[in-house]
Protein backbone atom coordinates (compact mmCIF):
# COMPACT_ATOMS: atom_id res chain seq x y z
CA UNK A 1 0.00 0.00 0.00
CA UNK A 2 2.56 2.60 0.70
CA UNK A 3 4.22 1.99 -2.91
CA UNK A 4 0.92 2.21 -4.63
CA UNK A 5 -0.01 5.38 -2.35
CA UNK A 6 3.29 6.70 -3.60
CA UNK A 7 3.13 5.93 -7.44
CA UNK A 8 -0.44 7.50 -7.16
CA UNK A 9 0.53 10.84 -5.54
CA UNK A 10 3.14 11.22 -8.31
CA UNK A 11 0.49 10.46 -10.82
CA UNK A 12 1.17 7.36 -12.54
CA UNK A 13 -1.20 4.69 -13.79
CA UNK A 14 -1.42 1.68 -11.65
CA UNK A 15 -2.71 -1.90 -12.66
CA UNK A 16 -2.85 -4.60 -9.58
CA UNK A 17 -2.34 -8.07 -10.24
CA UNK A 18 -3.37 -10.57 -7.61
CA UNK A 19 -5.82 -13.00 -5.70
CA UNK A 20 -6.96 -13.83 -2.51
CA UNK A 21 -7.39 -12.05 0.71
CA UNK A 22 -4.54 -9.13 0.20
CA UNK A 23 -6.17 -8.94 -3.63
CA UNK A 24 -9.99 -8.27 -1.43
CA UNK A 25 -7.97 -5.92 0.83
CA UNK A 26 -6.74 -4.01 -2.35
CA UNK A 27 -9.78 -3.86 -4.13
CA UNK A 28 -11.40 -2.11 -1.15
CA UNK A 29 -8.87 0.26 -0.65
CA UNK A 30 -8.36 1.34 -4.17
CA UNK A 31 -11.85 0.59 -5.78
CA UNK A 32 -11.15 2.92 -8.63
CA UNK A 33 -8.11 1.39 -10.31
CA UNK A 34 -7.68 -1.93 -12.51
CA UNK A 35 -7.52 -5.14 -11.29
CA UNK A 36 -6.14 -8.20 -12.89
CA UNK A 37 -6.65 -11.55 -10.65
CA UNK A 38 -3.48 -13.84 -11.44
CA UNK A 39 -3.49 -17.92 -10.09
CA UNK A 40 -2.76 -18.74 -6.12
CA UNK A 41 -0.40 -20.27 -5.10
CA UNK A 42 -2.79 -22.21 -2.38
CA UNK A 43 -0.18 -23.36 0.19
CA UNK A 44 -1.80 -24.92 2.91
CA UNK A 45 -0.64 -25.48 5.92
CA UNK A 46 -1.04 -28.51 8.50
CA UNK A 47 -1.46 -28.55 12.13
CA UNK A 48 1.69 -30.75 13.99
CA UNK A 49 5.50 -31.19 13.95
CA UNK A 50 5.44 -32.34 10.30
CA UNK A 51 3.92 -29.03 9.01
CA UNK A 52 6.76 -27.73 7.74
CA UNK A 53 7.37 -30.60 5.44
CA UNK A 54 4.10 -30.32 4.32
CA UNK A 55 4.99 -26.98 3.02
CA UNK A 56 7.92 -28.51 1.54
CA UNK A 57 5.72 -31.28 -0.42
CA UNK A 58 4.02 -28.73 -2.18
CA UNK A 59 7.35 -26.76 -3.81
CA UNK A 60 5.94 -28.82 -7.50
CA UNK A 61 2.64 -26.64 -6.82
CA UNK A 62 4.34 -23.63 -6.45
CA UNK A 63 6.25 -24.02 -9.49
CA UNK A 64 3.24 -24.43 -11.65
CA UNK A 65 1.48 -21.80 -10.07
CA UNK A 66 4.81 -19.36 -11.06
CA UNK A 67 4.31 -20.52 -15.12
CA UNK A 68 0.81 -19.77 -14.98
CA UNK A 69 1.48 -16.47 -13.47
CA UNK A 70 3.98 -15.50 -15.67
CA UNK A 71 1.40 -16.27 -18.50
CA UNK A 72 -0.90 -14.02 -17.10
CA UNK A 73 1.47 -11.47 -16.56
CA UNK A 74 2.45 -11.49 -20.23
CA UNK A 75 -1.04 -11.16 -21.49
CA UNK A 76 -1.51 -8.29 -19.11
CA UNK A 77 1.44 -6.63 -20.83
CA UNK A 78 -0.08 -6.91 -24.37
CA UNK A 79 -3.15 -5.46 -23.15
CA UNK A 80 -1.75 -2.78 -21.46
CA UNK A 81 1.01 -0.36 -21.98
CA UNK A 82 3.40 -1.31 -18.84
CA UNK A 83 6.55 0.64 -18.22
CA UNK A 84 7.49 -1.25 -15.02
CA UNK A 85 6.66 -4.20 -13.30
CA UNK A 86 6.55 -4.71 -9.51
CA UNK A 87 6.37 -7.85 -7.95
CA UNK A 88 5.64 -8.09 -3.95
CA UNK A 89 7.43 -11.60 -3.65
CA UNK A 90 5.59 -13.35 -6.73
CA UNK A 91 8.17 -14.97 -8.90
CA UNK A 92 6.25 -15.57 -12.38
CA UNK A 93 5.03 -11.79 -12.31
CA UNK A 94 7.68 -10.43 -14.89
CA UNK A 95 8.87 -9.79 -18.17
CA UNK A 96 11.95 -10.16 -20.10
CA UNK A 97 11.01 -6.79 -21.86
CA UNK A 98 9.56 -4.70 -19.06
CA UNK A 99 11.69 -3.40 -16.07
CA UNK A 100 10.83 -5.97 -13.21
CA UNK A 101 11.32 -5.53 -9.49
CA UNK A 102 11.01 -8.09 -7.09
CA UNK A 103 10.27 -7.09 -3.61
CA UNK A 104 11.14 -9.76 -0.66
CA UNK A 105 12.57 -9.91 2.70
CA UNK A 106 12.74 -13.62 2.91
CA UNK A 107 16.41 -14.22 0.55
CA UNK A 108 17.70 -16.60 2.87
CA UNK A 109 15.00 -19.56 3.12
CA UNK A 110 15.03 -21.66 6.13
CA UNK A 111 14.44 -25.10 5.97
CA UNK A 112 12.86 -27.63 8.96
CA UNK A 113 15.54 -28.04 11.76
CA UNK A 114 15.97 -31.57 10.43
CA UNK A 115 16.97 -30.27 7.32
CA UNK A 116 18.92 -27.11 8.49
CA UNK A 117 22.34 -28.22 6.75
CA UNK A 118 20.17 -27.39 3.22
CA UNK A 119 19.68 -24.08 3.92
CA UNK A 120 22.59 -23.03 1.69
CA UNK A 121 21.44 -25.36 -1.16
CA UNK A 122 17.61 -23.30 -0.52
CA UNK A 123 19.40 -20.30 -1.06
CA UNK A 124 21.24 -20.90 -4.09
CA UNK A 125 17.77 -22.21 -5.17
CA UNK A 126 15.80 -18.86 -4.15
CA UNK A 127 18.63 -16.61 -5.55
CA UNK A 128 18.10 -18.20 -9.26
CA UNK A 129 14.67 -17.25 -9.01
CA UNK A 130 15.30 -13.86 -8.08
CA UNK A 131 17.95 -13.33 -10.22
CA UNK A 132 16.00 -13.74 -12.96
CA UNK A 133 14.43 -9.48 -11.70
CA UNK A 134 16.14 -6.78 -13.23
CA UNK A 135 16.63 -5.68 -9.33
CA UNK A 136 15.64 -6.24 -5.55
CA UNK A 137 13.99 -4.09 -3.47
CA UNK A 138 14.02 -5.41 0.59
CA UNK A 139 11.60 -3.82 2.37
CA UNK A 140 13.91 -3.41 6.06
CA UNK A 141 16.83 -1.55 7.09
CA UNK A 142 20.47 -2.37 5.74
CA UNK A 143 21.46 -1.38 9.18
CA UNK A 144 22.00 -3.19 12.63
CA UNK A 145 18.43 -1.71 13.92
CA UNK A 146 16.79 -4.18 11.06
CA UNK A 147 13.45 -6.73 11.33
CA UNK A 148 14.33 -9.25 9.02
CA UNK A 149 17.72 -10.43 10.54
CA UNK A 150 19.66 -13.10 8.63
CA UNK A 151 16.63 -13.87 6.10
CA UNK A 152 17.93 -10.55 4.16
CA UNK A 153 21.73 -9.67 5.29
CA UNK A 154 24.95 -10.79 4.33
CA UNK A 155 23.79 -12.22 1.17
CA UNK A 156 25.80 -11.74 -2.02
CA UNK A 157 23.15 -10.83 -4.93
CA UNK A 158 23.84 -10.80 -9.04
CA UNK A 159 21.80 -7.79 -9.26
CA UNK A 160 20.83 -4.56 -7.91
CA UNK A 161 19.78 -4.36 -4.33
CA UNK A 162 18.09 -1.73 -2.03
CA UNK A 163 17.19 -1.98 1.82
CA UNK A 164 13.84 0.49 0.94
CA UNK A 165 13.22 0.78 4.85
CA UNK A 166 10.70 -0.89 7.00
CA UNK A 167 7.30 -0.49 4.85
CA UNK A 168 3.35 -0.20 6.38
CA UNK A 169 0.65 0.71 4.91
CA UNK A 170 -0.13 2.99 8.76
CA UNK A 171 2.91 5.20 7.68
CA UNK A 172 1.55 8.93 8.14
CA UNK A 173 -2.23 7.11 8.23
CA UNK A 174 -4.70 9.86 9.10
CA UNK A 175 -7.58 7.81 11.44
CA UNK A 176 -11.29 8.65 10.68
CA UNK A 177 -14.24 7.54 12.41
CA UNK A 178 -14.59 4.20 13.37
CA UNK A 179 -17.08 1.75 14.59
CA UNK A 180 -14.06 -0.17 16.70
CA UNK A 181 -13.92 3.31 18.63
CA UNK A 182 -17.09 2.36 20.24
CA UNK A 183 -15.81 -1.03 21.14
CA UNK A 184 -14.39 -1.99 24.76
CA UNK A 185 -11.41 -3.90 24.62
CA UNK A 186 -7.48 -4.28 26.36
CA UNK A 187 -6.48 -7.61 24.08
CA UNK A 188 -6.68 -7.05 20.19
CA UNK A 189 -6.05 -10.56 18.61
CA UNK A 190 -5.00 -10.69 14.78
CA UNK A 191 -5.75 -13.96 12.79
CA UNK A 192 -4.08 -14.78 9.56
CA UNK A 193 -3.29 -17.18 7.50
CA UNK A 194 -4.33 -20.54 5.84
CA UNK A 195 -6.52 -23.02 7.07
CA UNK A 196 -6.32 -24.77 8.97
CA UNK A 197 -3.78 -23.21 11.45
CA UNK A 198 -6.33 -20.05 11.31
CA UNK A 199 -9.39 -21.95 12.62
CA UNK A 200 -7.14 -24.25 14.98
CA UNK A 201 -5.48 -20.79 16.91
CA UNK A 202 -8.81 -18.85 16.99
CA UNK A 203 -10.71 -21.65 18.52
CA UNK A 204 -7.46 -22.44 21.54
CA UNK A 205 -7.12 -18.30 21.84
CA UNK A 206 -10.74 -18.39 22.79
CA UNK A 207 -10.27 -21.48 25.02
CA UNK A 208 -7.77 -19.24 26.61
CA UNK A 209 -9.40 -15.68 27.08
CA UNK A 210 -13.20 -16.47 27.63
CA UNK A 211 -14.87 -15.63 31.05
CA UNK A 212 -11.44 -13.13 31.75
CA UNK A 213 -11.86 -9.65 33.43
CA UNK A 214 -10.35 -8.35 30.51
CA UNK A 215 -12.39 -7.44 26.93
CA UNK A 216 -11.24 -9.11 23.97
CA UNK A 217 -11.05 -7.98 20.59
CA UNK A 218 -11.13 -10.74 17.36
CA UNK A 219 -10.09 -9.99 14.26
CA UNK A 220 -10.47 -13.73 12.23
CA UNK A 221 -9.00 -12.48 9.31
CA UNK A 222 -12.08 -14.48 7.18
CA UNK A 223 -12.60 -11.88 4.23
CA UNK A 224 -15.87 -13.59 2.54
CA UNK A 225 -18.64 -12.01 4.57
CA UNK A 226 -18.37 -8.84 7.50
CA UNK A 227 -19.94 -10.23 10.67
CA UNK A 228 -19.97 -9.16 13.96
CA UNK A 229 -21.00 -11.02 17.41
CA UNK A 230 -20.03 -10.59 21.45
CA UNK A 231 -20.23 -13.87 23.75
CA UNK A 232 -18.97 -13.31 27.38
CA UNK A 233 -15.49 -10.98 27.39
CA UNK A 234 -15.03 -11.59 23.34
CA UNK A 235 -16.18 -9.42 20.59
CA UNK A 236 -15.77 -11.26 17.35
CA UNK A 237 -15.25 -9.31 14.19
CA UNK A 238 -14.72 -11.06 10.65
CA UNK A 239 -12.22 -8.86 9.40
CA UNK A 240 -11.33 -4.90 9.43
CA UNK A 241 -10.47 -2.14 6.65
CA UNK A 242 -7.46 -0.68 7.06
CA UNK A 243 -8.73 2.79 8.90
CA UNK A 244 -10.48 0.28 11.30
CA UNK A 245 -7.56 -2.22 11.86
CA UNK A 246 -5.12 1.22 12.91
CA UNK A 247 -7.90 2.12 15.50
CA UNK A 248 -7.78 -1.12 17.47
CA UNK A 249 -4.26 -1.85 16.94
CA UNK A 250 -3.83 1.95 18.58
CA UNK A 251 -6.42 1.41 21.12
CA UNK A 252 -5.17 -2.10 22.43
CA UNK A 253 -3.13 -2.85 25.55
CA UNK A 254 -2.41 -5.74 24.37
CA UNK A 255 -1.84 -7.51 21.04
CA UNK A 256 -1.74 -10.69 19.95
CA UNK A 257 -0.75 -12.11 16.56
CA UNK A 258 0.78 -13.96 14.01
CA UNK A 259 4.54 -13.01 13.07
CA UNK A 260 3.92 -12.94 9.66
CA UNK A 261 6.29 -9.86 8.20
CA UNK A 262 3.66 -7.82 7.16
CA UNK A 263 2.31 -7.41 10.52
CA UNK A 264 5.32 -7.20 11.97
CA UNK A 265 6.35 -3.83 9.83
CA UNK A 266 2.85 -2.47 11.27
CA UNK A 267 3.66 -3.04 14.86
CA UNK A 268 7.15 -1.61 14.02
CA UNK A 269 5.49 1.64 12.80
CA UNK A 270 3.17 2.01 15.36
CA UNK A 271 6.00 1.41 17.76
CA UNK A 272 3.70 -1.44 19.67
CA UNK A 273 4.29 -4.61 22.24
CA UNK A 274 2.88 -8.22 20.92
CA UNK A 275 2.80 -11.70 21.69
CA UNK A 276 4.02 -13.38 18.28
CA UNK A 277 2.54 -17.19 17.91
CA UNK A 278 4.35 -17.62 14.60
CA UNK A 279 2.27 -20.70 12.44
CA UNK A 280 4.27 -24.38 12.50
CA UNK A 281 5.77 -24.94 9.98
CA UNK A 282 6.18 -21.08 8.61
CA UNK A 283 10.27 -21.22 9.33
CA UNK A 284 10.43 -17.14 8.51
CA UNK A 285 7.58 -16.72 10.90
CA UNK A 286 9.71 -19.26 13.48
CA UNK A 287 12.81 -17.30 12.99
CA UNK A 288 11.59 -14.14 13.44
CA UNK A 289 9.51 -15.00 16.04
CA UNK A 290 12.13 -16.23 17.96
CA UNK A 291 14.52 -13.68 17.29
CA UNK A 292 12.39 -10.49 18.26
CA UNK A 293 12.06 -12.18 21.11
CA UNK A 294 15.82 -12.97 21.80
CA UNK A 295 16.19 -9.09 21.21
CA UNK A 296 13.77 -7.97 23.84
CA UNK A 297 11.39 -6.40 21.10
CA UNK A 298 8.58 -8.94 21.52
CA UNK A 299 7.07 -12.03 23.12
CA UNK A 300 7.39 -15.61 21.21
CA UNK A 301 4.12 -18.10 22.32
CA UNK A 302 4.59 -21.45 21.00
CA UNK A 303 1.27 -22.66 19.15
CA UNK A 304 1.57 -26.06 20.28
CA UNK A 305 1.89 -25.04 24.10
CA UNK A 306 0.24 -21.88 23.81
CA UNK A 307 1.53 -20.49 27.39
CA UNK A 308 -0.91 -16.97 27.35
CA UNK A 309 -0.64 -16.53 31.02
CA UNK A 310 2.95 -16.37 30.86
CA UNK A 311 3.30 -14.54 27.81
CA UNK A 312 0.96 -11.72 28.97
CA UNK A 313 3.64 -11.40 32.38
CA UNK A 314 6.75 -10.93 29.83
CA UNK A 315 5.13 -8.13 28.06
CA UNK A 316 5.39 -6.07 31.01
CA UNK A 317 8.94 -6.36 30.85
CA UNK A 318 10.29 -5.50 27.07
CA UNK A 319 10.27 -2.21 25.06
CA UNK A 320 8.13 -3.23 22.26
CA UNK A 321 8.42 -1.88 18.95
CA UNK A 322 9.23 1.73 19.78
CA UNK A 323 13.31 1.62 18.43
CA UNK A 324 12.08 1.18 15.30
CA UNK A 325 11.24 4.16 12.37
CA UNK A 326 10.15 4.06 8.88
CA UNK A 327 11.63 6.20 6.20
CA UNK A 328 9.98 6.72 2.60
CA UNK A 329 13.29 8.49 1.17
CA UNK A 330 15.05 5.60 -0.25
CA UNK A 331 11.58 4.02 -1.92
CA UNK A 332 11.14 7.58 -3.49
CA UNK A 333 14.75 7.37 -4.42
CA UNK A 334 14.28 4.15 -5.69
CA UNK A 335 11.37 4.75 -7.92
CA UNK A 336 12.57 8.32 -9.03
CA UNK A 337 15.73 6.66 -10.69
CA UNK A 338 12.94 3.93 -12.50
CA UNK A 339 10.45 6.58 -13.88
CA UNK A 340 12.65 9.66 -15.00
Amino acid sequence: MPLIDLLLQKNHRVLIAGNGDSFFLLKEQYPNLTFYELPGYNISYAVGKNAAFHALLQTPKILKTIREENKAIAAIAQNENIDLIISDNRYGVRHENIKSIFICHQIALQAPNALRFMNPFFLNLHLRQIHKFDALWIPDEENEHNLSGKLSHGISFKIPHTYIGIQSRFSNFVKTISFIDEIEFDILVVLSGPEPQRTFLENELKKKLNNRIKKVLFVQGKTENFTKSTENNITTVSYLNTNDLFTALQKAQTIICRSGYSTIMDLAVLGKKAILIPAEGQTEQEYLAETLAKNGVAVECKQESLDIENALEKLKTIDGFSRFKTNSEVLENELEKLLI
